[in-house]
């Protein structure tokens, strides 16, 4: 997170909102912060290293979200576009980490042997 931080002071960045979390998590503080400002026409432009760190489903939803209130979203690390079998196999995984650790307990073992069986499962595909 250090680094992204130095990145983006480097990059021009006036103020930067930071959350630890996923991308799947709505209600991580600072995006709820970040959602209110733009809502109230407050920001110009959002600058963010990669799309996922924003959100991790519906991007180009939230963009036009944005838009419609003044505000754009600039990717700093644009990355090429990944095969659709590995971006496929690794939205499931977020999908199966973050579900199982709400029914098991994030820190739980069971959680972690759920998620450790999906990868070794996609590996296989």
């Amino acid at each position: 997170m250090e680094r992204q931080l130095e990145y983006l002071r480097q990059s021009g960045v006036q103020e930067v909102i930071t959350d630890i979390g996923s991308g799947l998590i709505e209600k991580r503080k600072g995006f709820l912060r970040l959602l209110e400002r733009v809502v109230h026409n407050e920001v110009d432009k959002v600058v963010i290293l990669y799309e996922d760190r924003l959100t991790r489903f519906g991007f180009d939803t939230l963009r036009r979200v944005f838009e419609a209130h003044g505000t754009t979203i600039e990717v700093l690390n644009q990355t090429d576009a990944k095969p659709l079998q590995k971006e496929l196999v690794e939205d499931l995984i977020t999908i199966i980490s973050r579900f199982s650790g709400k029914l098991y307990g994030m820190r739980s073992h069971k959680q972690k042997e759920v998620v450790k069986r999906a990868k070794e499962l996609f590996a296989q595909a």
